[in-house]
């Protein structure tokens, strides 16, 4: 009897003691989940979303057989290259992703014949980067991304083959901006001129004007022709 007195009072002190606590002391474990909870600044990005402010740009990339290696846009690939761009979100104003997917080898694109005498054949990739993080806010990337075999001059730029597997313009500095409009927001920069070969793959005199050129002199060797013919041509005298 005694012990269950003891019990009965013991909790009932306890109780006694948990009222008196102040308000604040019973609130306390909310405060620690609330600091403890992630705060999320109301004009940045929400998370897992595009950064409006982190720097985008296309960057270029060189294969060497089993990686993509960084490379610049002024630099020309040799024959038988695979270069790739790469459109992503750099948040350091640096780092950039490189192309997606599997490394595309250049014998699948171009297969195994030459280039034509002066010229080269580069495999070129263009990735428009990931919707969800790259892009930015409100825009899309094209559904797909281009796979090329394009040929050029021996001293074309990685910028130039770009510019004959798609549209490109670049800035002041010669830094491509858009590749086929995108991304939409761009509208600055020029547009930059393929590296194409010439028709008759030679750097030669246009047809037309070979042609044209040996019909002026067929004109002047008939005209020669027929003055000759004149001269040669006996006087008759007159009163015969």
């Amino acid at each position: 009897m005694l012990r269950a007195y003891r019990v009965a009072a013991g909790a009932a002190l306890g109780a006694a003691a948990f009222l008196s606590l102040p308000s604040s002391a019973l609130a306390a474990p909310s405060a620690l989940s609330a600091l403890a909870a992630p705060s999320i600044d109301p004009h940045g990005p929400l998370p897992g979303a595009a950064d409006p402010h982190a720097t985008r740009l296309w960057s270029v990339w060189q294969s060497d057989g089993t990686a993509w290696l960084a490379t610049a846009a002024g630099d020309t690939p040799a024959d038988g290259s695979v270069i790739g761009w790469r459109f992503s979100a750099a948040p350091d104003g640096a780092a950039s992703e490189s192309p997606g997917g599997d490394l595309p080898a250049f014998e699948t694109v171009c297969g195994k014949d030459p280039a034509a005498s002066g010229h080269k054949r580069v495999a070129v990739v263009v990735d428009f980067g990931d919707g969800d993080t790259d892009a930015y806010p409100g825009d899309q990337p094209p559904a797909q991304g281009t796979l090329k075999c394009v040929a050029g001059a021996k001293d074309a730029t990685a910028a130039q083959l770009l510019a004959t597997a798609a549209k490109v313009r670049v800035n002041g500095q010669g830094d491509v901006v858009a590749v086929n409009d995108y991304p939409a927001k761009e509208k600055d920069g020029t547009q930059l001129a393929s590296a194409a070969p010439a028709p008759d793959g030679g750097g030669g005199l246009p047809v037309g004007l070979i042609a044209g050129g040996a019909g002026v002199l067929a004109l002047i060797a008939g005209g020669a022709v027929v003055a000759t013919r004149r001269r040669a041509k006996p006087s008759v005298p007159a009163g015969r």
